[in-house]
């Protein structure tokens, strides 16, 4: 197709923070290509994103549209909307609610002129609405190629390859780049995530369904940092699969006004100040509920992270494979972990000799993470390919 036309993409992210902003990101970016975003949730989910202003140069670009929330859905809190909302054992009813998004959502897309929809990995039923109204799919997954290599192609996710936790513990037989027998979830952590599954309709079968469903993959990822693992995606899903970069802040806030990231300017500046290796970052992911015992350790001041949700194992293996970090030791069957190991890993990590070939590491690695060039050149190639690939709404 000619580049110079515009075309209508519709934005649709799973109803979690850590997937309704970085959708967000890539709407801006598309809009301030020129093209027209509309950007799909629900009510409550829309309003707790950040305004867009006129400093945002797509915000003419962008409209929200407002799906109603279906109501009583039984075992969900009245008022959720998100994950962010609910403990992590009323999450399946979440997805039952989105799953009705669908009735909705069918209409806006019959009345519309949509060419594409960016859409998230759990939208089963989508291509069954998208390809008879020829409108292209792009599964965009916030997640790195490392976790969806881990879980296979879609013939592994909608087989009986794997049913128990106790399945996902071990490297899959189709990883074939070296990765030294670590990627793999602990029991724990696949324990934990099961409670979050819908018991109708798996995780498993839903992002095997979206993957066969759409045009091509994207991911939160580049060349440079998972050049294997993305090879092997490419493979396994045979079909075009995209890294759209790993957007660090810096990039987001100069390519879509300098509005968007005002706190990370103030992180930033305030961790300018600071002496060199004084400072020790924790991160717990967007959305993470600790319990009192894992808060709380009889006077010793603990650095806490979860380990247990979504990809995070696998992210926490994947940088142990790259030898930029340790992690700290936990009990395989229950997660629990002590304050001194919490202690003797920083240590390691951070003063101890034993740790200077991980901080070595990790101060190579910022030539691919703070690479503003180089995850521009991934954007583009995420905003070239659509433009190419897609054919006008209504053509199958």
């Amino acid at each position: 197709m000619d580049r110079k036309e515009k075309l209508h993409i519709a934005v649709f992210p799973w109803l979690a923070y850590g997937h309704l902003m970085p959708f967000l990101q890539v709407s801006k970016f598309l809009a301030q290509k020129g093209h027209r975003i509309s950007y799909i949730s629900t009510p409550k989910n829309i309003s707790r994103l950040p305004k867009l202003t006129p400093h945002d140069l797509s915000s003419n670009n962008i409209t929200f549209i407002e799906l109603p929330f279906p109501q009583n859905i039984d075992g969900l809190p009245p008022g959720a909307e998100s994950t962010g909302e609910i403990p992590v054992h009323k999450v399946p009813y979440l997805k039952k609610a989105y799953d009705l998004l669908q009735v909705p959502l069918t209409e806006f897309l019959k009345t519309s002129d949509v060419n594409w929809i960016i859409h998230d990995l759990f939208p089963y039923w989508l291509s069954g609405i998208a390809t008879p109204l020829g409108i292209n799919l792009v599964l965009h997954s916030t997640c790195n190629a490392t976790t969806h290599a881990f879980f296979g192609p879609p013939s592994a996710l909608l087989g009986d390859v794997r049913s128990r936790p106790e399945d996902f513990t071990k490297v899959p037989e189709w990883i074939d780049y070296p990765c030294n027998n670590i990627i793999a979830y602990k029991l724990y952590e696949m324990v934990t995530h099961y409670e979050c599954m819908d018991e109708d309709v798996s995780d498993l079968y839903r992002i095997g369904m979206v993957i066969q469903g759409c045009q091509f993959v994207s991911l939160r990822s580049s060349s440079e940092f998972e050049p294997d693992e993305i090879q092997l995606l490419r493979k396994l899903y045979q079909k075009p699969v995209v890294p759209i970069g790993l957007l660090p802040p810096s990039l987001i806030s100069s390519n879509l006004g300098k509005s968007t990231d005002e706190k990370w300017e103030g992180i930033k500046k305030w961790l300018d100040n600071k002496g060199e290796k004084s400072v020790f970052y924790v991160a717990l992911g967007s959305e993470v509920n600790l319990s009192q015992e894992f808060m709380h350790d009889f006077g010793r001041a603990l650095v806490l992270f979860s380990g247990a949700s979504s990809d995070q194992g696998l992210n926490a293996r994947l940088l142990l494979g790259k030898k930029v970090g340790l992690e700290i030791e936990r009990n395989e069957l229950d997660g629990s972990f002590t304050s001194e190991l919490v202690a003797q890993t920083i240590r390691k990590v951070m003063v101890e000799p034993e740790g200077e070939p991980l901080r070595a590491n990790a101060w190579a690695m910022r030539e691919i993470f703070g690479n503003e060039e180089m995850s521009n050149n991934s954007l583009e190639e995420f905003a070239r390919f659509i433009e190419e690939f897609a054919p006008s709404a209504g053509q199958v």
